[in-house]
Parts: structure tokens; sequence; C-alpha cells
């Protein structure tokens, strides 16, 4: 019996042991596959880092090392404002008409390229990577494969064609009329800051047009021009570089609830911000009995009943996107750039003077047109601003003729980029004063010549769509300011910093203008 207790007693003290050491060795294991994992995974990165250095079919052309390895060198290139500007002195740098931007991208600096890579016919397949970062799938914008995009280009060109847009008119005059009544309330006791003036003028515009329904930031704030919705539409622009990085984002945002997307990130909240903008507009046109009646104006979703609610919402936030901050942008940098040089203001004014003799009676948009000044300033501020100045990625065909840059081929498969602001500050194109404001460029006699290098809407079958939208809107825009009012810029005036988030935005505190009734 003894020795049967002893037995028992024994085992009851070694059992918390081999539990113990049981639990140890679990608890070893654990730390040791972490461990493992870790370093196989640093070594998996080092084996793909060196092939992408040294074996990768882009391994010729020459860029900064990180870059070759990963696209992380891009993406904080992004976030520090104008990654255009680094490219730019990289190319200078390795003397190199093909930077490597990426592992599998090359930026191209070749002017000529242009043509061919975003040409008419067969134009190289956008990167779907880069445009899926936008999470507006099958829009018109974002639609990778041709021939989907061929049929909703279709359904969209009737609105934005150059009759569309003259049917639009009165819209845009109305919108104008609203916001510069509140100008002419609040124009003696404050500067206005006329970036946030002209982003409430097109977003007002633009959702007016395409869904037949006001965004409501005109009196939203009594004496600013402020509005919600433009502080979303900023976050969200900021937010389009870290989608475009880190994909798994936008698809767990895509699937979580909408109070855990807001802790994860509050730039893709934003985002999504907009998405509910879009589909109140959708079920507001649905609820509204549109498509079945004639509003007094065009209405673009009347054009895309055919859609689903989704598809209708997607296309909406570009429409929105596209046609608010861009044209802002560029009225803005035409507003800076008009009152900077005494001898242009004065050479528009004079021009508008002769062609409206009354303030209060402002000609047709077809009148307008025919003020060769005035259109000279409206195609110089959309080249020299490059309201999406950034790269457009697009992927290099198999078959076909082989892409050379530099006397090298750049194997199909592989990304090359082009920008705006590549193009409209190249000297070979636009002479000496390339990055100068000079109007006098487009009444030269050849400036018809100059029209092929125009890029800010892209060149192509994939051309933006506002392309006959934008230039009214600042047709009408500059010519009711300045033939109407006397502007000033206080005498300490700095250019706001401009940021590159896909559109061109100005930083704070905008560009606050004093506003008088000219005599």
């Amino acid at each position: 019996m003894s020795s049967s207790r002893d037995l028992d007693a024994l085992i009851r003290i070694l059992r918390p042991h081999r539990l113990a050491t049981s639990d140890a060795s679990s608890a070893s294991l654990v730390v040791l596959t972490v461990a493992a994992s870790y370093v196989l995974y640093q070594v998996v990165l080092l084996a793909l880092g060196l092939y992408r250095r040294h074996l990768h079919p882009l391994r010729r052309f020459p860029g900064r090392p990180e870059a070759c390895v990963s696209t992380a060198w891009a993406y904080n290139e992004s976030l520090k404002g104008f990654p255009e500007k680094t490219f730019e002195a990289l190319h200078k740098q390795y003397n190199t008409k093909a930077l490597r931007i990426g592992p599998n991208e090359l930026h191209i600096s070749d002017v000529e390229l242009y043509k061919v890579i975003y040409k008419q016919i067969d134009p190289f397949p956008k990167y779907a990577v880069f445009y899926d970062s936008f999470n507006t799938p099958h829009t018109v914008f974002a639609e990778t494969d041709p021939a989907r995009h061929k049929i909703r280009r279709r359904l969209l060109n009737p609105m934005f064609s150059r009759a569309g847009v003259f049917k639009l008119e009165p819209v845009i005059r109305d919108k104008l009329t609203l916001l510069m009544r509140k100008v002419d309330r609040l124009r003696e006791k404050q500067d206005i800051n006329v970036y946030n003036l002209f982003r409430i003028f097109t977003t007002e515009v633009i959702t007016q047009y395409a869904f037949a329904r006001s965004a409501g930031m005109i009196e939203e704030q009594e004496n600013t021009f402020n509005a919600k919705f433009l502080e979303s539409l900023a976050v969200a622009s900021h937010g389009i570089s870290m989608m475009y990085e880190k994909p798994w984002l936008r698809h767990l945002s895509n699937v979580l609830p909408r109070s855990l997307t807001a802790l994860l990130s509050p730039e893709v909240e934003r985002i999504f911000s907009l998405t509910d903008f879009a589909n109140e507009s959708t079920s507001h046109w649905r609820a509204n009995g549109h498509g079945q009646k004639k509003s007094s104006y065009p209405v673009v979703f009347d054009g895309l009943g055919s859609l689903t609610a989704s598809e209708m919402s997607a296309e909406a936030v570009d429409l929105v996107v596209a046609g608010s901050d861009t044209t802002a942008s560029s009225a803005t940098s035409a507003v800076i750039q008009i009152l900077t040089h005494p001898e242009i203001e004065r050479k528009l004014v004079d021009a508008l003077d002769t062609a409206i003799p009354s303030a209060d009676d402002l000609p047709p948009l077809v009148k307008l047109e025919e003020i060769d000044y005035l259109n000279a300033c409206v195609k110089e501020c959309i080249r020299f601003t490059s309201a999406v100045p950034g790269r457009l990625p697009r992927v290099v065909p198999a078959g076909g003729e082989p892409f050379i840059v530099d006397g090298q081929v750049v194997p199909p498969g592989n990304v090359v980029s082009m920008s705006a602001y590549t193009m409209h500050t190249s000297v070979d194109i636009w002479g000496a004063d390339a990055r100068s404001f000079n109007p006098d460029r487009w009444l030269a006699p050849d400036a018809k010549r100059l029209e092929q290098y125009q890029v800010a809407f892209s060149k192509g079958s994939r051309m933006c769509i506002g392309q006959n939208l934008a230039p009214a809107e600042l047709l009408i825009l500059l010519a009711h300011i300045f033939r109407k009012y006397k502007l000033s810029l206080s005498a300490d005036f700095r250019p706001p910093p401009e940021v590159d988030v896909f559109t061109l935005e100005y930083g704070e505190p905008g560009v606050p203008i004093k506003f008088a009734l000219r005599a």
C-alpha cells in the first residue's frame, strides 16, 4: 500500500511537470515556426530583390535601386506631394528617357512616344492594378477592357459632345449666378478663397448635369466657401495612391462593416462617403422619374438607364471627381497667373471690354469662343496647370511593332507611363518659356501645331470625356469675373503649395482674392 501511495504521489507530482514541459515545447515550436517563417520571408524578399535588380527584363533601364526592387519607393514619392518633379530630376541625372520607377514600370520622357502609347487606334491597354485602385469598376474611366469601354463610352459621348455641352450652358450660368450673389454679399467684408469658390462651382455644375441634383454647397456655410463635401473629396483623393500601393486594403474595406473601415483607414472611409453620395444621387434620379420625363437641360443619368444601380453609382463617383477639382484647379491657376502678370491681365480685360459692352449681359458661349485672347488664356491655363499632372500607366502589348525607348526594346507585359506634366513642360515642344504662362503662344502662326501636344485630357480613344465641358466652364467663368470685377492679390501673396493627388490640389491657405466691382 505504501508503495502504491508513493507511486500515486510521484505521478501527481510529475504530471504538472510533464504538462509544463509539453506547454513549453509547444511555445518553443511556435517561436521557432515564427522565426523560421520570418527568415524564409526575408530570404524570399532578398531573392526577389536580386532577381528584379539583376535578372528582370527591365534590368538594363536605369533607376533608383530601391525603385527597381519595390513599388514602395514610388508610393513614398507620391506621399511627398509631386512625384513627377522627382522623376524629372532622375531622368536628367541618369540621362535617360526611360526611367525605371518600379519593378515592372518605366516612366517615359520622350514626348514623341506619347502618340504611340495613347494612340487613337489600338492604344496600349490600361494597367488594371492602377485603375482598380479608384474602386469604380467598369466606368468609362476605369474600364480596362477595350470592348466594354467602347460600349460605355458610346452611352456618355452624346452628353459630353460639343452639342451636349452647349445645351448645358443655362445650368453653368445659373450656378455661377448663385455663387456670385454670395460673392457680392461677402466681398466687402473679406477676401474670397477662389480655389474653394471654383470647386463649389464645378461640383455644383457636374452634379446638376449628372443627376439633376444640387450638391447643396453654395449656401452650406453662410460666410465662407467651405463645404463638407469638398473636405471628403480632398481626403478621398489623398487615399488613391494608398489604394494603389495597398490593394488588400481596398478589398478588405469592400467587405468590412463601415464602422471597422473607418477605424482601419479614415481616407478609405471618405472614399466610401463619396460612394454614399453617388448612391443617394442614383436613388434621387430614380425616385424623381428621370429617364421617363425630359428636363429643361440634359441629364447624364438619362442616358445610363440601362445600367444597374451599382454601375450608375460608380460612374457617378468618376464624374464628380473628374468634373470638379480638375477644372477648379485650372481656373485657380489662371487667376493666379493673370493677376501676377499685369500685361496679360490688361490684354484680357481689353479684349473682354471690346467684345462685351455690358458686364451684366454676358454673351452666349458660342460668342465667347470668338474672343481670341480669352480663348488663348483658357488654352494656356489648361496646358500650364496640368490638372491631372501624373502618370497614366499602360501595358506594352504583345505583337505588333516593338516599343523602343533610347534604343532599347521594352518587353511586352511591362508597364510604361507618361504624364501631362512631362508633355507640358517640354522645351522641345513649347520653347524656352515652357514653364511660363504665355497665352500669346496660342495666337502665333504655328499655334495649330501645338494642339497635338495639349494632353491635359490625354489623347486617343481613352481621352477624358470632359474635354468639351471644362473649356466651356472656364470661358464662362473667366469672362464673367474679369469683365465685372477688379481682382487683387494681397501684397504678401505667396502661391499655395501644389500637391498631386491624381488631380492637382492647392494647399492651405488657398488663394484669397479681393473682389471689387469695376468702374
